[in-house]
């Protein structure tokens, strides 16, 4: 079993949040159309709970972003609840593979400025 777990302080994130290009090269076009689909204050505790489960799910994956993966290979988006999914491409999903990796499992938090996620590796062959 597989478990990566992240913890940030949502002011710290402001900058990246803040800043067009940052957020360019951290989520994808998709995370960014539903972020500014937000106000201006959810808009940053969103991108900072989206940030939270890229790094959970590397350190699931057992790497360091630019050890074989970059942030926009990792993909947080919402099912029809609002539970957070994980979407793998390019390098996070050829890792996926080779650790046979057949799906992630998120829990996400958000508490007094703070935003938590515990991601959990799902094995290949388990329903």
């Amino acid at each position: 079993m597989r478990i990566g777990l992240d913890l940030l302080d949502v002011s710290r994130f402001a900058r990246i949040a803040a800043h067009p290009r940052g957020r360019r090269i951290v989520f994808t076009d998709t995370e960014l159309v539903c972020a500014e689909e937000l106000g201006e204050q959810r808009r940053g505790e969103y991108l900072a709970g989206r940030f939270c489960a890229k790094e959970a799910t590397a350190k699931v994956l057992g790497r360091g972003l630019g050890q074989g993966l970059v942030w926009r290979d990792i993909e947080i988006l919402s099912n029809s609840y609002g539970a957070p999914e994980v979407r793998l491409s390019g390098g996070a999903l050829d890792i996926a593979e080779r650790e046979h990796i057949d799906g992630i499992v998120l829990s996400l938090t958000h508490q007094s400025g703070f935003v938590a996620c515990v991601a959990v590796a799902v094995p290949t062959g388990n329903p």
